[in-house]
């Protein structure tokens, strides 16, 4: 009898243990490897986190979720051709014109252009795909998938105010027949789109969303989750779902991941939601996503005693990343650098480190720094005080080498070995007048940069054989009274082939002092390691003595075998690529 009561006893003490060992388990795997990631246990908690920041100035407004599914469709061998450029192989970028090499998808204003481009003797528009209060979009092609990603709003009346509230959306279109596309899917968000990238058949979308609404019943401002809604179902995001940083400083926007298949619309959406600053720059590589939200605040700093104190400020960036495996997302790990940067070029993953370079202001001016975090989002190695005093303009990742450009009165063109992740030095610099906000490899020994230098356009070509001594070995500069491009901001308006030697860029320039001459269209050159950048001619898609027409300005500029495309928000001008000739003008209207 003694025996089969400890025996009762024990199946009894080991029943807890079981289930107790079962939740810790399930716990575990729904936390992060990163200890600092914290998830919310419920809104209360949420509600705490955020007190002491407030409602932003400006009105958020609040509204029931009424998710609409609408769209207007008004009527309607292997090639080389072009496509967007990217930054990372395999990684697909959004832009406002795509190529299939037989189509281009062109957006403009509150409609997506489907144009049969090629052979160039037949091309015509082929439908339009009208979005109703739409502005801003960006486009995929996968196939026989058309994705159009943009922001939009909802006009309403309450109380006999006007009210608009913003909203973002991504539709997915089946255009086997170009001619009559048809809404696949639809996603459909309350916060804002910040970027996104296209892995396979998988769309990944960053949405940010300020956690505080006006509610005109209350009258007051209150906290509210994220949600979004896809193919009529809507997911409301719980507290228990959302990540967060325990620390002093508290970060007051809803950071959500989803990823959403193009091609199979059986496959539910992926998503992962977090606190944290605002962020508008994303890196992406095959197998990560890292986001980035910048921050400065003021911190005390002692000066001569501990009585005697002032403000000075702190400013670092706050990185996240962000597993991408079969389409599924999860926040992995989080940490900071000293500084700000610069755009999506300032980063990059290569053989299991993330590098990115920084500009650091202070109250003793600005200095520039490389990181190199390991996946755990630590800092492994650095190479700070590059070039103290001036700002980085361009920064270009390859390999094991880095190569930077910093400015205030000359060009430092930088060269940085990256090799040992633990001990980054710099290798060589040489400095020029202007500066390039935009590096390009031409070869594995040759940089081409486009920049400025005064009021005018440069290209650069860099030769980076020796190392410690780059040479910029070409270039040539625009004269006119003053000139302008969207590539130097915007590197998918570039348009480089080694194997074609071709380089084109859309421009804007002025002539004349007075009677000013404005005139848009696109520079075509020949690049080459042994010429230089010799131009090779000009479409002009306007020219007036009267004013600039933002419409006819050059966007982008692609090809198809022998026929060369430069796209405005008006029209499409297909000249031959090697006269340059017009063949045939098709407006968009």
């Amino acid at each position: 009898m003694r025996q089969l009561s400890s025996y009762k006893k024990a199946i009894i003490v080991s029943v807890p243990l079981v289930l107790i060992a079962f939740v810790a388990a399930a716990y575990a795997i729904n936390q992060p490897p990163d200890p600092n990631l914290k998830r919310f246990s419920s809104m209360d908690e949420i509600e705490a986190y955020l007190k002491g920041g407030s409602p932003s100035w400006w009105p958020v407004f609040y509204f029931n979720r009424d998710f609409a599914f609408q769209a207007t469709t008004a009527e309607g061998g292997l090639k080389d051709y072009s496509t967007t450029n990217i930054q990372v192989a395999g990684v697909d970028e959004a832009d406002i014109v795509k190529s299939d090499g037989e189509y281009l998808y062109i957006a403009s204003g509150d409609t997506v252009y489907i144009v049969k481009a090629y052979p160039p003797e037949d091309a015509r528009v082929v439908s339009k795909i009208v979005i109703n209060n739409s502005y801003s979009q960006d486009l995929y092609i996968n196939g026989n998938r058309l994705v159009v990603i943009g922001s939009g709003y909802s006009a309403f009346a309450y109380k006999g105010y006007p009210v608009s509230v913003a909203n973002s959306f991504v539709r997915v279109y089946d255009i086997t027949n170009r001619s009559s596309p048809e809404l696949a899917r639809e996603l459909v968000l309350n916060g804002t789109i910040s970027g996104s990238r296209m892995i396979g058949d998988y769309v990944y979308i960053v949405s940010q969303e300020y956690p505080y609404v006006y509610d005109f019943e209350s009258q007051d401002y209150r906290i509210e989750l994220p949600a979004y809604a896809c193919d009529g179902t809507t997911k409301e995001i719980k507290p228990e779902e959302i990540y967060y940083i325990e620390s002093q400083e508290s970060y007051y926007w809803f950071m959500t991941v989803i990823s959403l298949n193009v091609v199979d619309d059986s496959i539910p959406p992926s998503d992962e939601t977090f606190l944290a600053g605002v962020s508008s720059t994303m890196y992406v590589s095959p197998e990560n996503m890292y986001l980035v939200a910048h921050r400065s605040y003021p911190v005390r700093i002692m000066i001569i005693s501990p009585s005697t104190s002032a403000e000075d400020w702190k400013e670092e960036t706050l990185v996240y990343r962000l597993d991408l495996k079969d389409g599924k997302v999860a926040l992995e790990a989080s940490g900071t650098v000293p500084g700000g940067i610069l755009n999506q070029y300032s980063m990059d993953e290569h053989n299991g480190y993330f590098r990115v370079a920084t500009t650091e202001w202070t109250s003793n001016g600005s200095k520039n720094a490389i990181y190199v975090l390991n996946m755990k989002m630590e800092i492994v190695g650095s190479i700070e005080g590059i070039a103290p005093g001036e700002r980085i303009y361009s920064a270009r990742f390859m390999g094991d080498r880095c190569y930077l450009v910093t400015f205030r009165q000359v060009d430092p063109f930088f060269v940085i070995d990256l090799s040992n992740p633990f001990n980054p030095s710099v290798l060589g610099y040489l400095k020029i007048p202007g500066y390039s906000s935009y590096l390009h490899p031409l070869d594995e020994d040759h940089i081409i940069g486009l920049g400025k230098e005064g009021n005018n356009l440069k290209l650069s070509l860099f030769n980076v054989e020796d190392v410690s001594a780059p040479k910029e070995v070409a270039k040539f500069g625009l004269n006119y009274t003053y000139s302008d491009s969207e590539a130097l901001y915007d590197p998918k308006a570039f348009l480089f082939n080694a194997g074609r030697q071709i380089l084109a860029i859309p421009v804007g320039w002025t002539e004349g002092y007075g009677a000013w001459m404005y005139s848009q269209g696109a520079f075509v050159f020949n690049a080459s390691v042994e010429e230089g950048f010799v131009l090779r001619g000009i479409i002009v898609h306007h020219s007036d003595m009267a004013q600039s027409y933002w419409s006819l300005a050059v966007r982008r500029i692609l090809y198809i075998e022998e026929a060369l495309y430069t796209v405005s928000n008006d029209q499409v001008r297909i000249s031959n690529f090697g006269t340059l000739d017009l063949i045939k003008a098709i407006p968009l209207q």
